[in-house]
């Protein structure tokens, strides 16, 4: 108990024994402990003093009601003397939300009051569901970016509370990204956002005055909190990309092809301005394909490995607003390629790479690696090696014969069922090139690749041939060819060492129900070489 010295006015210290009075004293006369948390215990106390002369006997401390929330802890007094006076510790709990109230009653032997009451009061608070920002406000939202806001809930009352939803009373477009339903205690936070993506659909909710309009309302053991939100709508650029020769969003392409995109269909719902930027937003590995022509409608990009791209066109207006079209290109049905090295016995061999970037450019092309030409050929069913025909007479332009394009598919289409660098798109089954091989990457001087791709391949036996047909300065050469179904290698053959003028039966690749059985030949050659199938 705490002790207090208290300065007895008018003490007489001789006075006799039967006039010693006691006094007794209440601090404070009332006790009111506010608003607290619901069902959180809150201490407080009450002092109770002797000012007398006399000893001060307590008879009683009682609360009243004793089951209104309020309680006496530890151990109370029963007899003060004279200065002297303790505090009683008094706790309030309040199990529901409400308005308590409670007496403490003194009594003792203090003959002038006897009794002194102290009114106790509380409120246990109830709880109170805090959102900001309220309203929002997302301001001008561009199609494309898009806008978020963060809505922080907090319970700022007493109480814990329950959040059992939260509703878009209009749903004309705006996303919450939260989980309900939720519990907070009171001090507690949670962070929820609210999205908006705009498109023309959702633009068609816009009242009168251009603005989407919607209330968020959050329900559950308060009462409802309402949100206003509003935002303006700037619309994207409707994005349109396309292959330009076919006008088809998804084509199959050779690799070291240049290949066109067109995006001059792009555009603005509300007369925006707007630019292009064109990206590979995916590709196969180790590819370097870059986009040609950037920041104009039209634009190229040349895929360097077998596999998939797609090509994706940004127009963005001059307010951020974005829309987006990608062009898929996929890799042909039937790939083949070659790539080829210098054999170790070559005599080129014998300068280093440091040497040879010393000799001048007509020093390297005769002493150093790397100098041959190796030609590639596929022979379509029922053909032969060096199965060229010439381009038609009736051909305005013989370098029409080789485009890639059916512009001039009643004039110019050269036939030949031995697709090579002489014949490079033959005319093979159906009219047009949808159906023709093409040799997409032709290499006169080096390692390779040759590839030469097709499409919608005909059931037969195909034939893949490689032709040594150029040695600069006796390097015998190691040749590789590969090939694809689409993406997938379904075989490989090599390395083969081959010299000038030989002609290396690489596989026979049979087509069956649209499936191929690859053959290899390794160490196979042509027996009879056309003396002009280099020349064509």
């Amino acid at each position: 108990m705490l002790l207090v010295a208290w300065t007895l006015a008018g003490c007489q210290c001789d006075e006799p024994l039967a006039d010693l009075i006691p006094v007794m004293v209440v601090s404070p006369g009332t006790l009111d402990l506010g608003t607290v948390r619901t069902a959180t215990r809150i201490d407080d106390t009450i002092q109770v003093g002797n000012r007398g002369s006399g000893t001060l006997s307590i008879q009683e401390i009682r609360l009243d009601p004793d089951d209104a929330g309020f309680s006496l802890l530890g151990e109370l007094p029963t007899q003060l003397s004279p200065g002297e006076a303790v505090d009683v510790a008094v706790a309030f709990l309040g199990p529901a939300p409400g308005d308590y109230a409670a007496t403490l009653t003194f009594a003792s032997n203090d003959p002038e009051t006897p009794v002194i009451v102290v009114p106790l009061t509380a409120v246990a608070g109830t709880a109170a569901l805090s959102i900001r920002p309220n309203p929002v406000n997302l301001g001008r939202v561009n199609q494309g970016p898009g806008q978020r806001q963060a809505l922080t809930l907090e319970n700022v009352g007493f109480d814990g509370l329950g959040i059992t939803s939260a509703t878009f009373l209009n749903d004309v477009g705006y996303v919450l990204d939260g989980s309900f339903p939720l519990s907070l205690q009171p001090g507690e936070q949670q962070v929820v956002t609210v999205s908006l993506n705009p498109d023309a659909t959702i633009a068609a909710n816009r009242d009168d005055d251009g603005v989407l309009r919607d209330t968020l309302r959050f329900s559950g053991t308060v009462d409802d909190v309402d949100v206003p939100i509003t935002a303006t709508i700037n619309l994207a650029p409707i994005a349109v990309a396309v292959e330009e020769q076919s006008r088809r969003t998804r084509v199959k392409v050779g690799i070291g092809t240049p290949i066109a995109v067109d995006g001059s269909e792009t555009t603005d719902p509300e007369g925006d301005d707007f630019s292009f930027i064109w990206s590979v937003a995916e590709r196969p590995t180790d590819s370097a394909a870059v986009i040609i022509g950037q920041g104009t409608p039209r634009a190229r990009v040349t895929p360097d490995q077998i596999g998939r791209y797609l090509v994706r066109l940004r127009a963005t207006d001059v307010h951020g607003a974005f829309g987006e079209a990608d062009v898929e290109l996929l890799p042909r049905d039937l790939t083949v390629v070659l790539t080829w090295a210098a054999s170790g016995g070559a005599a080129c061999r014998a300068f280093s790479e440091a040497q040879c970037a010393a000799f001048s450019a007509a020093e390297r092309a005769q002493r150093c690696c790397n100098q041959s030409d190796l030609d590639l050929h596929l022979v379509a069913p029922d053909g032969f090696l060096g199965d060229y025909d010439a381009c038609p007479a009736t051909c305005e332009d013989p370098a029409f014969c080789s485009e890639l394009s059916d512009a001039h598919v009643d004039t110019c289409r050269s036939g030949g069922l031995d697709a090579c660098f002489a014949n490079r798109s033959p005319e093979w089954g159906i009219p047009g090139r949808t159906d023709d091989p093409r040799l997409d990457v032709d290499d006169v001087r080096g390692l390779g690749p040759e590839v030469i791709s097709l499409n919608d391949p005909a059931d037969g036996t195909y034939r893949v041939v490689v032709h040594y047909c150029l040695d600069r300065h006796t390097e015998p050469t190691v040749a590789t060819v590969q090939i694809f179904d689409q993406e997938r290698q379904i075989g490989s053959v090599g390395p083969q060492t081959i010299n000038e003028n030989q002609a290396w039966s690489a596989a026979v690749l049979v087509r069956s129900n649209g499936t191929w059985n690859v053959v290899a030949a390794p160490g196979l050659f042509e027996a009879n070489v056309p003396l002009d199938l280099c020349g064509g």
